[in-house]
């Protein structure tokens, strides 16, 4: 069959075809079978462009995508694609898949060849520009991220690794950062959550979307009421498989949290108790939930972070709906707009709807003080410096 320009969706699905086919027989690149495959991509490629301008991933992202999904690391394909150095070269974009290895990984991680028959994108630098230089190693070895200095290459290299973290950052949304924030140590600080979730093995398997309810949320709210509420969450949190990871932002960043899919896909909450009050701790937990219940996606959205979380004006509809959905279970509306502490705010009125609701008076007193846009209004009542020391394992430096 003479091959033409691609130009309806029949043809190309012809053509997606017999590249796989062709692609099975492992064709010398100089055979008459090797020329008419490379030529067959490039017409699919072309064909491709226009229709699907930033959603066809190239072939590192889909490698390493599938490495993710199984919890592969870059040494269990090592032998699919060479050998460790050939691997290493692969996924950094350092050399193009040959043949062989297209079909290998095709037939052993069942990845669809007409994906890897494409160019790589350029380097997008996430593992090179992160390296000693650019990281805050003094401040790693206070917070025993690393023992010591001479740690820090082979730090940044196992948490960047090709099957975990650099998927993960180029498809990571970001809300509330600025021209100043250091992306750097917002790409180090999901890393390290990620990594201690996943050391937290206890929890695999444990994890049911179908019980990640409005109702379960709404039931997370009531442990505020208690002392210990924020502790209490934690606990309650993993036993239904959610790891909930306090880690303290680093510097140029303004992190409050994160919503991140796992390395075995279950749900982690990151959080940095940047601002050390129970009405922020409450509010940002539950909006980091509702994007677990509503918006984490392995394929389009596995990670979703926030900055200035109190102060973000974000237009994204994910983000509005995260914070529409986290005010009505923090407080719902009805009982808010009839209630004393709606209509004529005191310490009094506040302390009768946290006791009627059974919510923590911070989250009534943090709720006023964000639609009145004064912060200066119940200081006595958000629980200033009651969280952080509910986490005395974590090193607040």
């Amino acid at each position: 069959m003479e091959l033409r320009i691609v130009k309806t969706e029949d043809q190309y699905r012809r053509y997606l075809k017999e590249i796989e086919e062709l692609a099975a027989h492992d064709p010398d690149p100089d055979s008459q079978e090797g020329g008419r495959l490379e030529l067959l991509a490039k017409l699919v490629e072309e064909y491709e462009k226009p229709r699907f301008p930033i959603g066809t991933p190239d072939p590192v992202d889909v490698i390493m995508f599938r490495m993710e999904e199984q919890g592969l690391r870059q040494k269990d394909i090592a032998d699919i694609l060479g050998g460790k150095n050939r691997a290493s070269e692969v996924l950094s974009r350092k050399r193009p898949l040959t043949l062989p290895m297209i079909r290998a990984l095709h037939e052993r991680l069942a990845i669809p060849s007409e994906l890897l028959i494409r160019e790589p994108k350029p380097n997008s630098g996430t593992l090179e520009e992160i390296s000693e230089k650019n990281i805050p190693i003094e401040l790693l070895v206070k917070r025993g991220w690393i023992q010591s200095a001479r740690e820090a290459n082979a730090f940044v290299r196992q948490l960047m690794a090709p099957a975990g973290s650099p998927v993960l950052l180029r498809h990571t949304l970001t809300f509330g950062a600025n021209a100043k924030t250091n992306r750097t140590h917002v790409w180090l600080w999901l890393s390290r959550v990620r990594e201690v979730a996943a050391s937290r093995t206890y929890l695999q398997g444990k994890f049911r979307r179908e019980a990640l309810t409005q109702d379960l949320l709404s039931y997370i709210v009531k442990l505020s009421w208690m002392d210990k509420g924020p502790r209490l969450a934690k606990d309650f949190l993993e036993e239904r498989g959610i790891a909930l990871v306090i880690e303290p932002h680093l510097p140029s960043t303004h992190l409050d949290g994160a919503a991140i899919l796992g390395r075995n896909g279950e749900p982690v909450i990151g959080m940095t108790l940047r601002e050390d009050r129970i009405d922020n701790f409450w509010f940002t937990l539950i909006h980091e939930l509702v994007h677990v219940w509503k918006h984490l996606d392995a394929n389009n959205c596995p990670t979703i972070v926030d900055e200035n979380i109190e102060k973000s004006r974000e237009t994204e509809k994910i983000e509005r709906e995260a914070n529409d959905f986290a005010g009505e279970i923090l407080l719902p509306g009805a009982i808010w707009r009839r209630s004393n502490a709606f209509a004529s705010p005191s310490s009094k009125a506040i302390q009768e709807l946290a006791s009627q609701l059974q919510i923590s008076p911070a989250i009534v007193a943090g709720r006023i003080r964000y639609e009145r846009k004064n912060y200066a209004l119940f200081a006595n009542l958000v629980g200033y410096r009651a969280v952080r020391i509910q986490f005395p394992e974590v090193r607040w430096m």
